[in-house]
C-alpha cells in the first residue's frame, strides 16, 4: 500500500490558503470572479480524486452529481421555500444518495464497464434535466437566488475559498482515519483487502456517496452564485474538463486534484481568445502529464521537492 506524504500536502493548502491573499493584490474583478469559478472546479476534481486515486473506481457521472445537487438546490427553495442552508443540504443529500444507488448499481463492474455505466448514468440525468421543462425549465436554464444577496465578487471569492478548504480538510480528515485505509487497501488489492475482514462492497458503495455527496454541494454553491444553470453543467464536456484537472493537478492526492481544478480554470479563461483550440490544448495537457508526470504536476514537484529535501 502506497502511504502518502502528508509534508507535500500540507504545503499544497498553504498554498491555496495563500490565494486569501490575492484580492488584495490588486486583482482585476473578471479574474477574481475566475478563481471563484476555479474553487468550484477544485471542490470538483478533489472529489473526482477521492473516489478515482484512493479507491481505485472511475466515475464519469460527477458533473451529473455536481448538476443534480444544483438543481435539488434551487427547487427546494423555489417550491418549499426552503432557507439556502437548508437546500444545499437537500443537494448534498439527493446526490449522495444517488451515489450510493452508483455504488450498488455497479458493486461487481470494473475498468471500461464501469465507467461507460457511470457516463450512461450522467447522460441520464442530464437528458433527463433538458426534457422536463415544467419543473427545470429544460436547455433555457433555471434561474437561482443567490447565495448572499448584494454580495461582492471578492465576497463570493473568500466563501468559496473557505468552502473548498474545509472540503479538502474533510476529505483529508477522513482519507487519514481507518475509513481511508479500508478505502487504499481496496485499490491496493481487492481480494487482499476482502481476507483482512475489509467489507469491501460497503466502503466501495461508501466512497461513491460520499464523492457524489461533495459534488453536489459544489453544484449547490456554484448555482447560487451564477444564478442561472442549464443542463450543460452536467454533460460529458464538463466530466472532461474535471477530469482533465485532476489529471494534470495530480488525482492521486486530493489537494493537488483540487489545484488543478483552480490552475486550469484561469489557464482556461487566459486561453479564451484562441477559441475551441483552448479544448485541444486541455486535451493534449492532460495526455502528456499521464504519460510523462503520472502523479500529475503538483505531484511530480513535490516528488522532486521531497527527493532533494532527502540528500545530504
Amino acid at each position: 500500500m502506497r502511504a502518502a506524504s502528508t509534508t507535500p500536502t500540507h504545503v499544497g493548502l498553504v498554498v491555496l490558503g495563500g490565494s486569501a491573499l490575492l484580492p488584495f493584490l490588486g486583482l482585476q474583478e473578471y479574474w477574481i470572479y475566475t478563481l471563484t469559478i476555479g474553487f468550484y472546479y477544485a471542490i470538483l476534481a478533489a472529489s473526482w480524486s477521492l473516489l478515482v486515486g484512493y479507491v481505485g473506481r472511475i466515475s464519469f457521472a460527477q458533473a451529473a452529481m455536481s448538476g443534480l445537487g444544483a438543481y435539488a438546490s434551487i427547487l427546494t427553495v423555489q417550491h418549499l421555500g426552503w432557507p439556502l442552508p437548508l437546500a444545499l443540504a437537500a443537494g448534498v443529500l439527493l446526490a449522495g444518495v444517488t451515489g450510493l444507488f452508483i455504488g450498488w448499481l455497479t458493486l461487481r463492474l470494473h475498468g471500461a464497464y464501469l465507467g461507460l455505466t457511470t457516463i450512461a448514468f450522467g447522460e441520464i440525468l442530464r437528458i433527463a434535466a433538458t426534457a422536463e421543462h415544467g419543473l427545470t425549465a429544460g436547455s433555457l436554464g433555471l434561474r437561482a437566488t443567490p447565495l448572499i444577496p448584494g454580495g461582492s465578487a471578492t465576497v463570493y471569492y473568500y466563501v468559496f475559498l473557505g468552502a473548498t478548504i474545509v472540503c479538502l480538510g474533510l476529505m483529508l480528515l477522513m482519507l487519514h482515519s481507518r475509513v481511508g485505509l479500508f478505502f487504499q487497501a481496496i485499490r491496493e488489492d481487492e481480494d487482499g483487502a476482502a481476507s483482512l475482514g475489509v467489507e469491501v462492497t460497503t466502503w466501495k458503495i461508501v466512497a461513491f456517496a460520499v464523492s457524489s455527496a461533495f459534488a453536489g454541494f459544489a453544484g449547490g454553491l456554484y448555482a447560487h452564485f451564477v444564478q442561472l444553470i442549464t443542463p450543460s453543467m452536467m454533460s460529458l464536456q464538463e466530466m472532461g474538463f474535471v477530469l482533465a484537472m485532476a489529471v494534470i493537478g495530480g488525482f492521486h492526492n486530493v489537494v493537488f486534484a483540487a489545484l488543478g481544478g483552480l490552475v486550469l480554470q484561469v489557464a482556461l479563461e487566459a486561453l479564451r481568445s484562441v477559441g475551441e483550440w483552448r479544448l485541444v490544448v486541455f486535451g493534449l495537457a492532460a495526455i502528456l502529464v499521464l504519460r510523462f508526470a503520472p502523479n500529475g504536476l503538483f505531484g511530480t514537484v513535490a516528488a522532486l521537492v521531497t527527493r532533494k529535501g532527502k540528500k545530504p
